[in-house]
């Protein structure tokens, strides 16, 4: 009699053991690699669903109703705490002014800061530093402003679309001195790529579906289980795991959006009928909600690495990146902002590039905020009074 119980024992034992084994290798196969806008492989979905709150098993992104999509606040990779409890990368800035001249900084990966491991080598890190420098060292500057402090509002894969919603429903209550939008890529991903489905809204390519939440208690307590954890995954999760749902840019076939502006966009490009490209018109409606808030706008046109392969293999890519460019400089001048003429021959330097064809090394990432702060030191040294 107890030898059969402990044979049921030890066999009940060796089948959980076995399943066991079982889920977390399914896990694991499927937690290799990751989206790099939602890092949604099954570990991952697994801590959403669970509650987890290990800040490196935290989404990338959080969906929200009004600003799309924002950094997960917390979220920490390698050791490193790269969004802030206000959800967006580097040091967290009071909403409230303090005394410092405050910049915000708005784009898409390029300005959050893709190709470095730390948001301390950002563009936007590096322009704070020689701001707050440069301000503390001058006499005048230092009695009206305590310092400097900038925000990147950069978000990867972000349009237009997403730095006009973001700066209406959140960064304008920041009441930012200067606003510098770097932008124009992402929006030429999107166009160089369209088809008969493109929409001026760009829902034809978007899935904003970032996380999950967590799971009622007792779902959430069979999720400690890594074998019903990944039949859950593969059972009810699976389109939303990279395997059904790899790029935020494409749906996966399951979307529903409306087929609503019927619009070809290489006529409205060819015809320079600019009032149905979105770029165009999201670009001047950003630009005139800075300027009626009495901010000041700065224009850094985003290039692309010429040495890059895929764009010198994509004709079409390159056209609108250099189409949305023109279109920058041409709005900066009607809204009275400030252009800056940065391009590649200006970083040309492959140190200064990942190898990808957009995004920065941290020694890129430092040209990029000097070349910023030669404009903004410009534009403080006609404060009456400052050292010129």
């Amino acid at each position: 009699m107890v030898k059969a119980a402990l044979f049921r024992f030890i066999l009940a034992l060796i089948i959980i053991v076995v399943l066991e084994s079982i889920g977390y290798i399914g896990i694991a196969l499927n937690s290799r690699s990751f989206d790099n806008l939602a890092n949604k492989s099954y570990s991952r979905i697994r801590a959403m669903l669970m509650a987890d709150r290990d800040p490196a098993l935290y989404p990338r992104y959080l969906s929200l109703p009004h600003l799309g999509y924002i950094p997960y606040p917390g979220y920490q990779k390698n050791g490193i705490e790269q969004h802030n409890g206000d959800g967006y990368r580097g040091g967290l800035v009071p909403r409230e002014r303090d005394g410092k001249y405050r910049v915000l900084c708005l784009g898409g990966s390029t300005t959050y800061g893709y190709g470095v491991d730390s948001p301390g080598q950002t563009y936007p890190a590096q322009l704070q530093q020689l701001l707050d420098a440069h301000i503390r060292h001058d006499s005048s500057l230092s009695r009206r402003y305590t310092g400097a402090e900038v925000i990147n509002a950069g978000i990867e894969g972000g349009t237009t679309g997403e730095e006009l919603q973001q700066y209406l429903f959140k960064y304008r209550y920041y009441r930012p001195d200067a606003v510098v939008v770097h932008s124009g890529i992402n929006d030429a991903l999107l166009s160089s790529g369209s088809d008969p489905d493109f929409q001026l809204d760009y829902t034809d390519t978007r899935r904003l579906l970032y996380h999950l939440e967590p799971l009622g208690r007792p779902l959430r307590f069979m999720m400690h289980s890594r074998f019903l954890s990944f039949l859950i995954i593969r059972l009810f999760y699976d389109d939303f795991a990279e395997n059904g749902g790899r790029d935020e840019f494409k749906h996966n076939g399951r979307q529903t959006y409306v087929h609503w502006s019927h619009v070809c966009l290489d006529s409205i490009i060819a015809r320079k009928n600019f009032e149905y490209y979105p770029f165009y018109r999201n670009s001047r409606s950003l630009y005139s909600e800075i300027v009626r808030d009495s901010t000041l706008l700065i224009v850094l046109p985003n290039f692309l690495n010429d040495s890059c392969k895929f764009v010198q293999s994509s004709a079409r890519y390159a056209a609108c990146c250099a189409l949305n460019v023109s279109l920058s400089h041409q709005l900066c001048d009607e809204y009275g902002g400030i252009y800056i003429p940065f391009q590649f021959a200006d970083i040309s330097d492959t140190s200064c590039w990942i190898g990808d064809d957009c995004h920065l090394t941290a020694r890129g990432e430092r040209a990029k905020g000097n070349t910023i702060f030669i404009h903004l030191r410009q534009q403080l040294s006609k404060i009456p009074g400052s050292d010129r």
